[in-house]
């Protein structure tokens, strides 16, 4: 019990320190609470006149806030009645078949299928699919709050089928003993559970912060890279093209001259907005700096990343003329690339839609620019220099035979 207390109490600060995280809160609440019943059960074995005291009903109490953590951490929103209903409920029960009815039988086997009903409602609540260290510790709260909910099952078979002479001396009964074993082993791994479930979900903001762009709300250039190296992994393995397009809002430094640098953050948060709209399932998006966005494509070649590309230019020209009642121009350029000419390398990708981008802001803007039209067009400029300086050569000797002539 005592190392319970303190894992709530580690609860609680990190609670204190990290309120972002939701649950932890009624966790460390709930730990004290179920705490302080199992301590009065304990004291109310030796003195039978006193269990009418709300013991168990604190427990249930406690169990109900475990459940609103619960709700809580994978975002659902609380429901607080369940603590509050569960207290009342077992008060009811331990008054009226304890102190007025003098019935411990049915008291105790009405109060273990109350607690079968919260740890079955627990073990639901927690059971995941999810793959990864958060769904395995999910999966193990899970099976614990089942075997406590088919030991409280049997707790109740137990008591109807107890000789009446056991309520007499109940205090030397031994299922007591197994339950209250059992009961607290479990509510400290339990507690466990949720302390490595909240260091998890902590590790996971700290990951999120560092990936995520702040103002946007998508990947920043480092988790932008990440994912790229990972689907550059998956689509070398099996031999699929990959695509990247690189986007650049046109005049942006114009409309934080005119507007100011918060109407800007406007502008990309709604840039933002309409680029992830038309972008598939599949695709990356990220915010490579400044007004530059960055998309990468799995399984799409040039021309498919090209037509994309096209439907994006497109969406934001019609979209994005009117912000907070102020007109604006919002047009973008836009560099393509893919690995088949560019090859799977992040910066080699990244470089070719850049030289594909430049040479879209250099021809008017507003436009969609693919890196083969730019090397098949250096091509033809080196062939046609080239020709031209062969063409040179053979006047220049021409002239230089009919000159010896």
């Amino acid at each position: 019990m005592l190392l319970t207390f303190m894992l709530s109490m580690l609860l609680a600060i990190t609670r204190n320190h990290h309120k972002e995280v939701r649950g932890p809160g009624y966790w460390a609440v709930g730990n004290l609470v179920v705490g302080l019943g199992m301590v009065l059960v304990l004291i109310q074995l030796d003195t039978p006149k006193l269990l009418f005291l709300p013991s168990l009903a604190l427990i249930g109490a406690g169990l109900g806030l475990y459940l609103n953590g619960i709700q809580a951490f994978v975002g659902k929103t609380p429901d607080h009645r369940i603590p509050v209903a569960l207290f009342i409920l077992l008060v009811v029960i331990d008054v009226f078949f304890v102190v007025l009815q003098q019935n411990l039988r049915v008291a105790v086997s009405l109060g273990a299928l109350v607690f079968a009903g919260i740890y079955f409602a627990s073990a639901r609540s927690t059971f995941s699919r999810d793959e990864g260290i958060i769904g395995n510790l999910f999966w193990i709260a899970s099976s614990l709050f089942l075997l406590m909910a088919l030991f409280m099952l049997g707790r109740a078979f137990a008591a109807v089928k107890a000789d009446v002479a056991v309520f007499d001396n109940y205090a030397i009964w031994p299922v007591n003993a197994y339950t209250f074993m059992l009961g607290a082993v479990s509510q400290f791994f339990i507690s466990s559970l949720f302390v490595l479930m909240l260091s998890y979900r902590l590790n996971q903001n700290l990951e999120s912060i560092a990936t995520i762009d702040g103002l946007t709300g998508i990947l920043n250039r480092r988790g932008l890279e990440d994912s790229a190296l990972k689907m550059q992994g998956i689509c070398k393995r099996i031999n699929l093209s990959m695509g990247v397009l690189l986007i650049d809002m046109d005049h942006f430094k114009k409309v934080n001259d005119k507007h100011g640098h918060l109407f800007g953050d406007d502008v990309l948060r709604q840039l933002t907005k309409i680029i992830a709209g038309i972008l598939r399932s599949g695709d990356v998006l990220g915010r490579y700096g400044g007004e530059e966005f960055c998309v990468f494509l799995p399984n799409t070649t040039e021309k498919d990343a090209a037509g994309l590309a096209e439907r994006i230019r497109i969406g934001v020209e019609k979209s994005l003329h009117t912000i907070h009642h102020k007109n604006i121009k919002g047009t973008v350029s836009i560099g393509v690339a893919d690995s088949v000419r560019a090859g799977y390398d992040f910066k080699g990708l990244v470089a070719a839609a850049d030289s594909a981008l430049y040479t879209a802001k250099n021809s008017g803007r507003n436009r969609v620019v693919s890196f083969t039209s730019i090397t098949r067009d250096s091509v033809s400029r080196e062939s046609h220099v080239k020709e031209s300086v062969s063409g040179d050569s053979a006047g220049k000797d021409n002239i230089a035979a009919d000159n010896i002539t």
